[in-house]
């Protein structure tokens, strides 16, 4: 009779499991929208709707007397952040998008108390709020519920880990290997906690340097993070409306602060006496299109030193020009189509 009742079980979900892929889906794409409203870059985001054998096998082994309703992982969104504290973050914007059931909701880190090291996560129960449910596209998730888990990608390289032991060793583990799991486990987490200090004094640089930025104070010596600090400062209304974007890559960041210190630049004090009011003018009067940093400073630099420019520069800084680029050094007053003969530069 158990068996036939979770044969039933089984069918309900097979018949039902569309319903909830559909529910997965659209958590995900409200929880993406969200990340990149806040600004929140993160490792991973994906969602899924339970297997059919995984959750015969769940209700299989508990003796649930309404499975439907209270098996609550049918449709899952899992979010793998690179830092503790981004945890946080995406915790708190779950909390306010969607209605959390706080008695179904775990804290797997609380769990393990002060004692104990091992798999630590943080798990939603949840549901789409009414104002969301009366919309036409949600009204058929009403009173179907879905669970979160937000962990850092060292809790989930744990999580992979555990599951993949007890694959291979299902019982008891031998008391070496369980005592070596368990300095691994430790080692994770302090990892995890270093990487979150490191990340906070990273952006204490940053917000340092935007102090410093509106105080005037720039003696501070450049490297990726005061650069990009500055940078966004300075053109932060060209950002606003698209004229001009961050740098490319990290290969793209490193190439501006080689140039730049070829030149002597190697302070913001220094870059903030480069980037001219003048310049800067005539910058956003002619950049209609969206461009880089690079692009602002490389040109800068050339107004700045166009007889020594092409003389200096690595050989993949600055490789041809277009013509709102060569208007641009027109307007300063520069012998810019002598230099593009005398150096042979491509023009587009």
């Amino acid at each position: 009779m158990e068996q036939n009742k979770n044969q039933k079980i089984k069918n309900w979900y097979i018949t039902n499991r569309p319903l909830y892929k559909k529910l997965a889906n659209k958590i995900e794409n409200i929880l993406t929208e969200l990340l990149e409203e806040n600004n929140l870059n993160i490792h991973a985001l994906y969602s899924r709707a339970k297997d059919i054998d995984s959750f015969y096998t769940k209700v299989s082994k508990k003796a649930y007397s309404n499975p439907e309703k209270e098996v609550h992982d049918l449709a899952g969104i899992r979010v793998i952040t690179y830092v503790e504290s981004d945890v946080e973050k995406v915790s708190e914007i779950v909390k306010k998008a969607f209605k959390i059931d706080q008695k179904n909701s775990v804290d797997k880190k609380a769990e393990l108390g002060t004692d104990k090291v091992g798999y630590q996560s943080i798990h939603f129960i949840a549901e789409l709020k009414a104002d969301r449910l009366k919309l036409p596209e949600y009204k058929k998730f009403r009173g179907l519920k879905f669970e979160f888990q937000i962990r850092t990608i060292l809790q989930h390289a744990w999580a992979e880990i555990e599951h993949d032991r007890n694959y291979k060793f299902s019982g008891q583990l031998p008391s070496e290997i369980k005592r070596r799991f368990t300095v691994l486990a430790g080692s994770l987490e302090l990892a995890d906690r270093e990487f979150n200090s490191i990340a906070a004094a990273i952006d204490k640089i940053s917000s340092d340097v935007t102090v410093a930025t509106k105080e005037g104070k720039l003696n501070i010596p450049i490297n990726s993070t005061t650069l990009n600090s500055y940078l966004e400062d300075k053109f932060h209304h060209l950002i606003e409306q698209g004229s001009i974007d961050g740098f490319v890559s990290a290969d793209e960041e490193k190439d501006v602060i080689i140039n730049l210190k070829l030149f002597g630049i190697d302070t913001l004090e220094k870059l903030d006496k480069l980037l001219t009011p003048k310049y800067l003018k005539n910058y956003e009067k002619l950049m209609t299109w969206e461009s880089e940093f690079q692009l602002a400073i490389a040109n800068a630099l050339l107004y700045k030193f166009h007889n020594t420019f092409f003389d200096k520069i690595t050989s993949n800084f600055y490789t041809y020009m277009d013509e709102t680029e060569i208007k641009l050094q027109k307007s300063m007053n520069i012998p810019i189509e002598k230099i593009i003969k005398k150096y042979n530069i491509e023009t587009q």
